[in-house]
């Protein structure tokens, strides 16, 4: 009696690494969820008051995250399919996705981080010093008289602090006296953006930052991160586009009483003819 024998395919494993795919999958979105969530309770506010900058970064970290979960994914899918697990054609769909979408963003990111590299480098080779813009021809002179008449350094200090100091008072002023008006009059505001809409949407954001208790008004140096995307935008081309109204050359710090703590409030200060002024971008606070 002929038995008919039958040969047993090849076995399938345990689809241990497609699960460990759909896992990162899922904890990408739904961390993204999590963090937009999040971000929209707690920190929007803030963000937008900043100028809006924070969304940028926000979205320049979810993508560095899509890009790196991608890439494990397509290497798990890889492996999954090498070990002949189940699930097969869904492998192989997540395979060529995330395939498409690291060679998609990955050459963008490597070139993103080589810029930023780049830039960090000449900013830190330049110092300081970089902040004090040349002047061009026909350009307004931002280094006030007093400072011509003395070539030391130590005397052009002593001005710029005088003048900064003149500054500061003016603020002070207006926060004692809870007076909106008088502390806009501290922005310089270019002519293009000089409308009566703007300055009252700044005497609004103002006033909330009367509301608050004020204990001290600092005056720092820019940080080095922050240095290198003023240069991105005072440089950017072509020339039409939205700059700071002023060269950024110092930082002011607000500080005030909180519930948990201090709180503070940034802005960047400039100098133009001798005199010293919060900073706008498109007319408003940065």
């Amino acid at each position: 009696m002929n038995q008919n024998l039958v040969t047993p395919g090849p076995a399938t494993r345990a689809p241990v690494f497609f699960w460990i795919t759909v896992g990162l999958l899922a904890m990408l979105m739904l961390g993204g969820v999590i963090a937009a969530l999040l971000l929209l309770v707690f920190a929007a506010e803030n963000i937008n008051r900043s100028g809006g900058w924070g969304w940028l970064l926000v979205l320049g970290i979810y993508v560095v995250a899509i890009t790196g979960v991608c890439f494990l994914c397509a290497l798990f899918a890889a492996v999954s399919l090498w070990r002949r697990e189940s699930h097969r054609r869904l492998s192989t769909a997540i395979l060529i996705i995330s395939g498409l979408v690291v060679m998609a963003l990955g050459p963008n990111l490597i070139r993103a981080v080589n810029n930023l590299r780049q830039q960090h480098a000449e900013a830190t080779a330049t110092g300081k010093g970089a902040l004090r813009p040349a002047a061009g021809p026909g350009a307004p002179a931002t280094t006030p008289p007093a400072a011509d008449k003395s070539s030391s350094p130590s005397g052009m200090r002593d001005v710029e602090s005088r003048q900064i100091l003149e500054l500061k008072t003016k603020l002070w002023e207006a926060i004692r006296a809870k007076n909106a008006g008088a502390f806009v009059d501290c922005f310089h505001v270019e002519e293009r953006f000089n409308t009566p809409e703007i300055r009252e949407e700044n005497r609004n954001q103002v006033e909330m930052l009367l509301q608050g208790e004020t204990v001290d008004v600092e005056i720092r140096d820019i940080p080095d991160r922050e240095v290198i995307e003023i240069m991105k935008i005072q440089h950017a081309k072509p020339a039409g586009l939205i700059r700071y109204s002023l060269f950024p050359r110092k930082m002011l710090q607000i500080r005030q009483e909180a519930r948990n703590g201090r709180a503070g409030r940034n802005f960047l200060i400039g100098e133009r003819n001798g005199k010293w002024y919060i900073i706008t971008l498109a007319g408003r606070l940065t």
